[in-house]
């Protein structure tokens, strides 16, 4: 299954360059600096496209680039073919949704991958995205860079969604970014599952319940409480001292009176 997708999505790679491009010249790679562009021969390796390996799950937001295929024909560029890398995950490309085809994530194997981890070691990779908004069947949720956690939370569902209680996430930022283009992500909170790009994972009921109210996702880690907490006992502290001080003024023994010394 894994295999016929894959190959359903190389083509439709292929099939968005110009109809007069016939072989893949190269590749390039941007980050905020600019880009970096390197010729290579080759590239097209076997029936599965330029990008050869497994699917791979989404990998955690951290550092990306965005990348180009270059398409061409008798050494002349004549499109080109976009993708994104993200070197943290192992080194995984990313083809962005296009043409009704869910977002695909791969390990960068073969002659391109090396090709792009050469490219991505010459410029510095954009940061993690910032989401600029986040919605939920179109309404925007609060605290939207939270949502990233999406994308890491979840373990290996028992089930499978029945669609009744979907709403589809869609993340914004600018600049786009591997998790933020053309990304399909259903939310079914209360079966506390998660459509993420093509595979299916449980949800914490803690996450799902948040995800139903589109309130924010970021962990209650207990920091502010661990504030208050010091904050009262620094107080408590305080108190005990000044008690302390005052019941020892109020034991101290007093002087006896010293006889006045007659003239």
């Amino acid at each position: 299954m894994k295999k016929l997708m894959f190959v359903v999505v190389a083509a439709a790679l292929l099939g968005a360059a110009p109809a007069q491009a016939k072989e893949l010249l190269g590749a390039e790679l941007c980050g905020p600096g600019g880009c970096v562009t390197q010729r290579a021969a080759g590239l097209l390796e076997g029936p599965n496209g330029p990008f050869g390996g497994e699917l791979a799950s989404a990998a955690k937001p951290g550092p990306w680039y965005r990348g180009y295929l270059l398409a061409g024909d008798r050494g002349k560029v004549v499109g080109k073919l976009p993708f994104y890398y993200v070197p943290g995950s192992g080194g995984q490309v990313v083809q962005p949704g296009r043409f009704g085809q869910v977002t695909a994530w791969t390990r960068a194997q073969g002659k391109i991958g090396a090709l792009v981890a050469a490219l991505a070691a010459r410029i510095e990779p954009y940061g993690t995205p910032h989401m600029t908004s986040v919605t939920m069947n179109g309404k925007p949720v609060r605290d939207p860079q939270s949502y990233l956690r999406l994308w890491t939370l979840g373990h290996k569902a028992t089930g499978y969604p029945n669609g009744i209680d979907s709403a589809q996430v869609v993340f914004y930022s600018d600049p786009a970014s591997p998790w933020s283009d053309g990304n399909y992500v259903v939310a079914y909170a209360k079966s506390s599952l998660l459509l993420r790009d093509g595979k299916v994972v449980a949800l914490p009921k803690d996450v799902a319940e948040n995800l139903a109210a589109r309130a924010s996702l970021a962990p209650d880690d207990g920091f502010a409480w661990t504030w208050a907490a010091i904050a009262a006992a620094a107080v408590l502290a305080v108190a005990i001292v000044v008690l302390a001080v005052a019941l020892l003024r109020r034991l101290r023994p007093r002087p006896s009176p010293r006889p006045v010394a007659q003239a």
